[in-house]
């Protein structure tokens, strides 16, 4: 297999940090019928809500009045508030140039413009008792085991994690090439006293607004950039040195076959995680109408995150109690994705050029979310995700 070293330029950063929307209601556990609805599930007000001036740093919202509910079994749900975008931010593909951020050279994000943060409520299904494939819902959990290393000491990751990701990756996907490009250790805790990874930048926080990692435009730019000498706030451009990632002669037409953009998603604690879990909505059932398309300005180059507005049609699920030996993998691009077949944006790197292949899911929109079952003392998640850029 391919593994190589990357940057740190397409991360979430900061959107751990969104200013703070309170949803009005309460959360409970939910059993779900085949058809992933709930049984008998009562209609729930969508509350109007008001931006909150500025923004609230790391705030989470706590648990709900009454303490935790049961923790849901296999194929039940609980209903959990995500941060979504009001119905009047602008809406599309593409950039509109409303929708922005700058981020710093640590990850971490200025003032946010254009948005509106509104906590909806969903129903958040435990998937265990499901079996999901990357290409058709966007996302897999896999058992994995591997060796423990120091996850915020970033030689320790470069050197030994990287290429054991490169592996699982090209394992369960085909892939003929994998490349591991960058990664994100995240911790709350850490995150709230400014920690940093021991030869690298700040520990984030969970990120808890409903996202993808890259856009239509985005995606395939992202895979160029690599194919070019590190910029400015490449994390190994210290090793890399004017190499690039990958063989510019050969990124064009790695980029007319099906490529994608997969991430390695892992609990890094020697404890099952027990709250702040990763929730996944499946790929298909995002209505493309309700994608808002987020911008980042960074010093030297401008990146694009989709939110989203909230649908009744989103299928989310998570993993209780991940170990560390679980990963999911978590697929945040895939040129033959169905949705964007058709896409004039596409041509020439989006769609990877031929028709044909097609697969159910593009992206999985994810998020970082408080489960209502988690207990009062429980800590908080500790947990790392590897980037990696795939061909078949």
């Amino acid at each position: 297999f391919a593994c190589f070293f990357g940057s740190r330029q397409g991360s979430s950063g900061d959107l751990a940090h969104p200013p703070r929307q309170d949803s009005g209601s309460g959360s409970q556990a939910v059993a779900m019928g085949a058809d992933g609805h709930a049984e008998g599930e009562p209609p729930k007000k969508q509350a109007k809500t008001t931006p909150s001036p500025g923004k609230e740093l790391g705030m989470t919202w706590g648990v709900p009045e009454g303490g935790p509910v049961p923790a849901p079994k296999p194929g039940e749900a609980v209903l959990a508030a995500m941060t979504y975008q009001g119905d009047d931010v602008p809406r599309g593909l593409l950039a509109s140039g409303q929708v922005r951020t700058m981020r710093d050279g640590s990850g971490s994000d200025g003032e946010y413009f254009g948005c509106d943060f509104v906590r909806r409520d969903v129903l958040v299904t435990n998937g265990r008792d499901r079996e999901f494939s990357v290409d058709s819902h966007g996302f897999t959990l896999t058992a994995d085991k591997v060796e423990r290393i120091d996850y915020f000491d970033d030689e320790q990751v470069l050197k030994d994690y990287y290429p054991t990701c490169c592996e699982l990756v090209k394992r369960l996907t085909g892939a003929s090439e994998v490349f591991a490009f960058d990664h994100n250790v995240r911790s709350k805790r850490l995150s709230d006293a400014k920690e940093k990874i021991k030869g690298g930048s700040a520990v984030q926080g969970p990120a808890f607004v409903v996202h993808n990692d890259y856009t239509v435009t985005s995606a395939p730019r992202r895979v160029r950039d690599l194919a070019m000498p590190p910029k400015v706030n490449d994390t190994l451009r210290k090793v890399l040195g004017d190499q690039p990632l990958i063989d510019p002669s050969t990124v064009e037409e790695k980029l007319k076959g099906r490529w994608a953009l997969i991430n390695v998603w892992r609990n890094i604690k020697d404890t099952p995680v027990k709250k702040l879990p990763l929730a996944i909505c499946e790929g298909p059932s995002v209505p493309l109408e309700d994608v808002v398309t987020f911008e980042i300005h960074y010093a030297d180059r401008v990146g694009e995150n989709y939110f989203a507005r909230k649908s009744s049609e989103h299928r989310w699920f998570y993993f209780p109690e991940m170990t560390t030996h679980e990963a999911i993998l978590l697929k945040v691009w895939d040129s033959r994705g169905a949705a964007f077949a058709d896409h004039p944006s596409a041509a020439g790197g989006g769609s990877g050029g031929e028709k044909k292949e097609l697969v159910p899911a593009t992206f999985s929109f994810h998020s970082a979310f408080e489960d209502p079952s988690s207990l009062p003392d429980a800590e908080d998640r500790e947990s790392i995700e590897v980037r990696t850029v795939v061909f078949w």
